[in-house]
């Protein structure tokens, strides 16, 4: 949830696409019926603060 650039009223997402694996485009809608401000956002990665865990490589059994 994003909050209004206008009234700061809490607005909510309508859609959204990406732009890439990491962006993503967000049309936001105020909730203040008396503003109804429509605007968009990107969202994106900026750093990564824990990767997963490479697997372990189990050794295959002898025939």
């Amino acid at each position: 949830m994003m909050h209004c650039p206008y009234c700061k009223s809490a607005a909510h997402a309508k859609s959204r696409r990406y732009m890439s694996e990491e962006v993503k485009e967000r049309y936001h809608q105020c909730t203040n019926l008396e503003c109804s401000c429509t605007f968009k956002t990107n969202e994106s990665i900026t750093k990564m603060i824990t990767a997963p865990p490479k697997p372990e490589k189990v050794p295959r059994a002898s025939p």
